[in-house]
């Protein structure tokens, strides 16, 4: 499914989902007594939020397609590759807005966002491992960093890398595929969302509001 990015589709998309989130957290509450709190975003917010995300996702986009030649030729490629960057932004965004404490709420949102890319990032590594480019550094950590803060630090040392400007294409999809690594470290890490941890703060998400 492609994700769109004009203002009312988009928000309408968000709505939806966070529709979908207070129906599951609600059986969480029933079943384990335990309440999460929602945050909803005003308007405003949702505005900032989305322009952010869809003016750093075409800025990111336009510079490695201009850059691949014809690695993303066909609309199949291209869309895979707009879904994963978008969802980077995503992640990215949360990490610069909430810092080393996220609150919960936001933490899981995020974390379903980054779920929902699976069926995407798969198909992206795949289209880059035809990349010749012997510039391109592939190999990086794949240890699981032992904190939150210490994945933010790496996810914005990597998101950095990713909008160099003056980085070769290889060198740019290595850091676009690190960042995911790192997302879906996240993503293991803060599951399953409500067993134990809201008893009292982990090293992952130590704001429990």
């Amino acid at each position: 499914m492609k994700k769109e990015f004009e203002g009312e589709t988009f928000g309408e998309e968000e709505k939806l989902r966070q529709a979908k989130l207070k129906e599951i957290l609600e059986q969480i509450a029933v079943k384990t007594g335990v309440q999460i709190p929602v945050r909803e975003l005003d308007r405003k917010q949702m505005e900032e939020k989305f322009a952010y995300i869809k003016a750093k996702t075409k800025e990111i986009e336009d510079r490695i397609l201009s850059l691949a030649g014809n690695l993303f030729d066909s609309p199949q490629e291209k869309e895979t590759l707009q879904i994963a960057i978008r969802i980077v932004c995503e992640f990215h965004k949360f990490l610069v807005d909430f810092g080393d404490a996220p609150p919960r709420y936001e933490a899981e949102y995020v974390a379903e966002t980054i779920r929902s890319g699976l069926d995407w990032f798969l198909p992206l590594a795949i289209t880059c491992h035809y990349l010749d480019d012997e510039r391109a550094a592939w190999s990086f950590d794949r240890q699981a960093v032992s904190n939150f803060r210490d994945l933010r630090r790496a996810c914005l040392a990597r998101f950095e890398r990713l909008c160099d400007p003056s980085a070769p294409i290889g060198a740019t999809l290595a850091a676009l595929l690190a960042f995911i690594h790192l997302e879906l470290v996240f993503m293991a890490q803060t599951y399953p969302f409500f067993v134990g941890s809201y008893e009292k703060g982990d090293q992952w998400l130590t704001n429990r509001t």
